[in-house]
């Protein structure tokens, strides 16, 4: 049994590849998108794919109990989300958080002291047009996770491609230092990735070095060229999350994303990083 907490772009991605493979999902949602699931389906289309529709349970709370919880909400909506989840409900189970940041692993294992809670990390552009309409928009969808985890068979049998990493730290900060930079520029300049680059091409990479920098901080060896290369690599029409959150006018993120740089450097260490976020603050 699989519970998916928040079927957004990425939880709805992650219950329909299940479901499609084959297992037992429950999601859990809202009282709205629990219903609207449970009377109309999931549906998830993907690159080159037909429309798939499956029929998930959807429930408001987790009243059951599940062998591995996926949680995929907003870092500013984990709080209220995880009332949706008893302690004593989830037991022993495992929990693999595809959030952004690094803090909220403390917090899960504080709420979920008898879960094994697995670091995570997940790279895929989805949308969510409405409840229950889910649509992944780019063809890569990479799952990153510790050595050792136990769910790593189970996304590469729902079409995820998994690797592992040899500790939590660099699992957690190798994503981290991709989606700072990248989230940070195109929010700051409120365009995607192409037109970014030209009006802020110089930010990215004292945001790269720095986000490297806090990794290496933490113990974990990130490569802050590769990341710049990889960043001015990708589709110009690439759109961060951060950056769909501000056009929508919907929370942001930004202590998730650019918190653990400041703090793990300070203020005076990292200026690109502060600098962004006040330009997005100011905005």
């Amino acid at each position: 049994m699989i519970g998916v907490l928040g079927p957004g772009g990425i939880g709805g991605l992650v219950a329909a590849r299940l479901a499609a493979a084959g297992h037992d999902v429950t999601i859990v949602a809202s009282e709205r998108t629990a219903a609207e699931i449970t009377a109309r389906g999931l549906r998830f289309t993907a690159p080159g794919t037909p429309e798939d529709v499956s029929y998930p349970t959807a429930r408001a709370y987790l009243t059951e109990p599940v062998d591995v919880l996926f949680v995929a909400v907003k870092a500013t909506d984990l709080l209220p989300a995880l009332q949706r989840i008893p302690a004593k409900t989830l037991g022993n189970a495992t929990v693999v958080p595809f959030l952004n940041g690094v803090d909220h692993m403390s917090l899960l294992r504080a709420t979920y002291p008898e879960a094994n809670v697995a670091a995570a990390t997940i790279a895929v552009e989805a949308t969510r047009h409405r409840p229950g309409v889910v649509e992944q928009v780019s063809t890569m969808a990479d799952v990153g996770l510790t050595e050792g985890s136990d769910v790593a068979e189970l996304l590469a049998k729902a079409g995820f491609d998994v690797t592992t990493h040899p500790d939590e730290s660099t699992a957690l900060w190798r994503k981290l230092v991709f989606l700072a930079p990248f989230a940070l520029l195109t929010t700051s300049a409120q365009a995607p990735l192409g037109e970014a680059l030209e009006k802020r091409g110089e930010w990215l990479h004292p945001l790269a070095q720095e986000a490297a920098a806090a990794a290496k901080s933490q113990n974990a060896e990130v490569d802050a060229e590769a990341v710049e290369a990889r960043i001015r690599g990708a589709a110009p029409t690439f759109r961060s999350s951060l950056l769909k959150d501000f056009l929508d006018g919907r929370a942001l993120e930004l202590d998730a994303i650019a918190g653990p740089i400041i703090r793990a450097l300070g203020r005076d260490n990292a200026p690109a990083t502060v600098d962004a976020v006040a330009t997005i603050l100011g905005s």
